[in-house]
């Protein structure tokens, strides 16, 4: 059988797309910004769940289990914070930018998770953070990260989105393999 590598993940819209990619501009002139491998734009995306290989012919049933998981979820907005470096700036891995409030992102998570392992696929056993990020450290060496928040307003959050990762030399392609709409309106 033939396989995927995939996740679940929360699509940001466009115009916080552009944003964060000035951001990553911005931080990419720095000095020491060329110690980063800054993510295309893009690609910017919450991970909400990490699935790595999935055989192609389990992935109809993770669909339907994850979105018979998410029935009852609502649609809610959150906001991007400033970057930082992660896990931290002492040993850094990546830079990220926050989002928040991290609750309903986490409570999102679980849901995707119990849809996940209602499909037959082994449990995470790393605690989810919400983050999106922007480039990995290639080095110990960062770029002043210190900006301010973005103002892109409050963002919502009203669907997911499980998307097909191929690797190549200029970074991962994301492709859309299925969007799972939150049923209920913001109200």
């Amino acid at each position: 059988m033939r396989g995927v590598r995939a996740f679940f993940a929360w699509e940001l819209p466009a115009d916080a797309k552009a944003a964060l990619g000035a951001l990553a501009a911005e931080l990419r002139a720095r000095p020491d910004g060329d110690a980063v491998r800054w993510v295309r734009s893009e690609g910017y995306h919450v991970t909400l769940r990490f699935l790595g290989s999935v055989e192609s012919a389990v992935v109809p049933a993770l669909v339907t289990a994850v979105q018979s998981e998410l029935a009852a979820a609502k649609p809610f907005e959150v906001v991007l914070g400033a970057p930082h470096a992660f896990p931290s700036a002492r040993q850094p891995r990546v830079v990220v930018v926050a989002v928040e409030p991290e609750a309903p992102l986490a409570a999102l998570a679980e849901r995707i998770e119990a849809g996940v392992v209602a499909a037959g696929l082994p449990a995470e056993r790393r605690r989810f953070r919400a983050h999106l990020t922007l480039g990995r450290v290639r080095s110990r060496r960062l770029p002043v990260l210190a900006a301010e928040p973005l103002a892109t307003g409050p963002l919502a959050v009203r669907e997911v989105v499980l998307f097909r990762s191929d690797l190549d030399r200029d970074g991962s392609r994301y492709t859309p393999l299925a969007q799972l709409p939150l049923p209920t309106s913001i109200q």
